[in-house]
Order: C-alpha cells, then sequence, then structure tokens
C-alpha cells in the first residue's frame, strides 16, 4: 500500500497540503498513471446521471463513481453529492453494486442499491475503468 501511494503522490493523483491533509483523488494524473503504469483504459465521466454512466459497467469494465460517504446509511434525507469514492462493479435489474471502501462491516465488500437510491448520492461524475483486451 505504501508503494502505490508513493506512486500515485509522484504522479500527482493526490496533493499533500503543508499541513498533512490529502486532498480527494485528481482525475486526470489517475487516469495517466493506472493507463500507463497498469495498462488499464480510463475514461472521465463528468455531468452524467448514473442511469447512463452504467451502461457502462459490465464484465471488465468498472465505474469509480463520485458519491457522498452518506451513502453507507441509504436512510439519509437530503445527502450532499460527491466527497466520497466507490467501486460500481454490477448494474443488473435496476440495482446497483458496489464496493464501499468506508461501508459498514456488513456493506463494504459488495453493497446493493437500487438505481433511484444511490442516485440521490451520487455526483453525476467518476472515472470508467477498464482492463484492455
Amino acid at each position: 500500500m505504501r508503494e502505490l501511494l508513493a506512486l500515485a503522490l509522484d504522479w500527482g493523483c493526490y496533493v499533500v497540503e503543508p499541513q498533512g491533509k490529502v486532498q480527494g483523488l485528481i482525475c486526470r494524473p489517475f487516469m495517466a498513471w493506472v493507463s500507463s503504469q497498469f495498462g488499464f483504459t480510463c475514461q472521465l465521466v463528468e455531468n452524467t446521471p448514473i442511469q447512463e454512466s452504467a451502461q457502462a459497467v459490465r464484465p471488465g469494465q468498472a465505474l469509480i463513481a463520485s458519491v457522498s460517504p452518506e451513502i453507507r446509511d441509504p436512510r439519509t434525507h437530503a445527502p450532499r453529492r460527491g466527497g466520497h469514492l466507490v467501486l460500481v462493479h454490477t448494474v443488473h435489474g435496476g440495482m446497483v453494486r458496489f464496493h464501499n471502501p468506508s461501508g459498514y462491516s456488513h456493506n463494504a465488500d459488495s453493497a446493493s442499491l437500487p438505481m433511484r437510491v444511490f442516485e440521490r448520492f451520487h455526483a453525476g461524475r467518476g472515472i470508467l475503468v477498464g482492463a484492455t483486451s
């Protein structure tokens, strides 16, 4: 993990402020890094509803989606949008399945929400990441 973090910092994927706080993921340097170093294809998604970007999610293609960190409690009303990243790995039958690294133990690895609920937390942006063929 330390080696990956050091590489990500070298590529400009994160910026550490003088007080030590780390700013959120910076998409374009991240996309360049994972494309160059790991051979992934990347596409920036901006101002796009989850219903549209989710159409690209399939085996070999996932979406790093910007959502509210409050997504771990779907009962939250009027959440803010963005500020946290989840990995959407499956979309089927109106359900969105995702890995939430800060979710509660029962829903961190593979959480599921109806698309209409996921939409409340989604910021309309993310990165489509795929394996090269």
